[in-house]
């Protein structure tokens, strides 16, 4: 059962049942509707060899993130993301491909993945790059494919979609400020643009304040661990904080391990913010207080920039999605949310 039972189910012509299970005329909703309900009733599949050769579109897209098997949290991070890119390709009846690249590889060879997903017939992808440098952009410029950034800002004009790094630090610093928090220590990374956008966060934050910036008070790593987070957040105790930015769930993590560990309380003795926000964050205690983001509204609005730029679209948009301070209580007596 094929293309013509469709058409004897839905009354609408062969050719128009084929240009919307192909992709290849635009159609009306209602008429796609009837398509694609029908075709899941009789359990159809397209042949895909056969329609690349007649289409030269696999309606195939790709998502390529970093792999780090000792940061299991960023693997929840991207499932949230993977579920919303499939929820927009389900609707638009595209399949996905995820495959994964080392983060901590060279920077020529970190995106190899996306020149071998070329080779299959990808239409399009969604990257997740490092840290943006010349030798990834270039990668990025070679691949001859419909592309948007994810969770990364460039300086280069290309399309992404990221979340407002900038504005959801500076908020948490200012309910650091009006819990009577001054001697406020940054831990972050260095190493992505993204880790580069929260730490000109704190560095605005402290600006709109009127605190004064200690460099000491400002630690940046490389990579983000549970290790690396202990390390900076006992450096920050030694340094008299009194309370600690951490930008970064993980890092946020290992904060709370080195402020425990020395016998201090939370929030009255250090406050700690983090970013990212998970459920088990809640029954933690205290329970903390972090920035949460849109992930699965980040992936689904990135499969639909994707999609309409596999369609013709030569936009490169930017679209940067609103964070919330999620107040708990590890941040400071008072100080309500703005």
């Amino acid at each position: 059962m094929g293309i013509r039972k469709i058409a004897e189910m839905t009354g609408l012509s062969t050719a128009t049942v084929s240009h919307v299970l192909n992709g290849t005329r635009k159609v009306s909703k209602a008429s796609r509707d009837k398509v694609f309900s029908a075709a899941d009733s009789i359990g159809y599949r397209p042949n895909i060899a056969a329609r690349m050769l007649r289409t030269k579109k696999s309606r195939t897209i790709a998502l390529i993130i970093p792999s780090d098997e000792s940061n299991t949290n960023a693997n929840y991070f991207y499932m949230d993301v993977i579920m919303g890119v499939r929820k927009k390709a389900l609707e638009t009846r595209y399949e996905v491909v995820v495959s994964t690249y080392d983060p901590h590889s060279d920077q020529e060879a970190s995106l190899r993945s996306a020149q071998v997903l070329r080779q299959r017939w990808i239409d399009g992808v969604i990257i997740v790059p490092t840290s943006l440098n010349e030798a990834q952009l270039g990668t990025i410029r070679e691949l001859e494919l419909p592309f948007v950034l994810l969770d990364r800002r460039s300086d280069v004009h290309f399309p992404c979609v990221a979340s407002d790094n900038l504005t959801g630090v500076v908020e948490a610093l200012g309910l650091f400020a009006r819990c009577g928090k001054r001697r406020i220590g940054f831990i972050g990374g260095s190493g992505t643009a993204t880790g580069r956008q929260r730490h000109a966060g704190y560095l605005e934050g402290m600006r709109r304040l009127g605190f004064a910036v200690d460099a000491g008070m400002v630690l940046l790593s490389g990579h983000y661990s549970l290790q690396n987070g202990m390390t900076c957040a006992q450096a920050l105790i030694d340094a008299k904080a009194d309370a600690i930015f951490a930008a970064d769930n993980v890092m946020m993590m290992g904060a709370l391990r080195a402020i425990r560990a020395n016998g201090l309380r939370i929030p009255e003795d250090v406050g700690l913010i983090g970013f990212d926000d998970f459920d088990w964050m809640e029954n933690v205690s205290p329970p903390l207080t972090t920035i949460k983001q849109q992930t699965f509204r980040m992936g689904y609005a990135a499969a639909e920039m994707l999609i309409r730029k596999i369609g013709g679209s030569e936009e490169n948009e930017t679209v940067l999605l609103d964070t919330v301070l999620v107040v708990r209580g590890s941040h400071g007596a008072g100080g309500d949310a703005p």
